[in-house]
């Protein structure tokens, strides 16, 4: 009962924070900025992005994990390890891509929160499928 408790406050958590940073990842467009505030587009960019892409990605597992609350402390073993590693290299990301490759923040954002949502879903799902064997 404690782990349903616990994602029950992650669901909140995460829906608070989605709704959040949805509006600080466009700061110009949703009028927390000037238009020639460059600093200030930046930081949603930088940090609205990532976060929102993350905490939706964390809503979505939890309350698939709401059901399936087999994979629960697994997925958070893996959560705790796996976010730490995505923001270093979502930080040490630059800004505007320079390389031929691409590799800006906004990129390693989306990467970072679309293979934590399928690494995550895959775990969950094997956890629950063993449990029933």
């Amino acid at each position: 009962m404690e782990s349903k408790k616990r994602i029950n406050q992650l669901i909140i958590v995460a829906a608070i924070l989605s709704v959040l940073f949805f509006f600080l990842s466009s700061p110009i467009k949703n009028g927390l900025c000037a238009d020639t505030d460059i600093s200030c587009a930046r930081l949603g960019d930088s940090i609205g992005i990532p976060i929102f892409l993350f905490s939706i990605s964390i809503f979505i597992l939890c309350v698939l994990l709401r059901w399936l609350s087999a994979g629960f402390h697994a997925w958070l073993r893996f959560a705790k390890y796996y976010i730490l590693v995505a923001a270093l290299l979502i930080t040490a990301s630059p800004s505007v891509a320079t390389t031929i490759f691409g590799f800006d923040k906004e990129f390693m954002s989306w990467a970072t929160a679309g293979l934590f949502l399928l690494v995550s879903l895959i775990l969950v799902v094997y956890k629950q499928f063993r449990k029933k064997e």
